[in-house]
């Protein structure tokens, strides 16, 4: 298997979901509702397309970091 197919499995969507619903738990633990309402629509994108949903992530992340 190479790392596209690896990428665009179903289990590495589900993974990366997870991750990003845990991500948004921490945020909105931290009182970052704005972050966590970002990192659950991420977390769904991130369900349908691995890729979509990292891209997400990156974005998310450059937005924490200009704030």
């Amino acid at each position: 298997m190479g790392l596209i197919s690896h990428l665009t499995s179903k289990r590495s969507g589900q993974l990366s979901a997870l991750s990003m619903l845990v991500e948004a738990a921490i945020a909105l633990y931290r009182g970052k509702k704005d972050v966590a309402a970002l990192y659950l629509g991420a977390a769904v994108l991130a369900y349908r397309s691995s890729v979509i949903g990292a891209v997400a992530e990156i974005l998310i992340r450059a937005y924490q970091r200009l704030r």
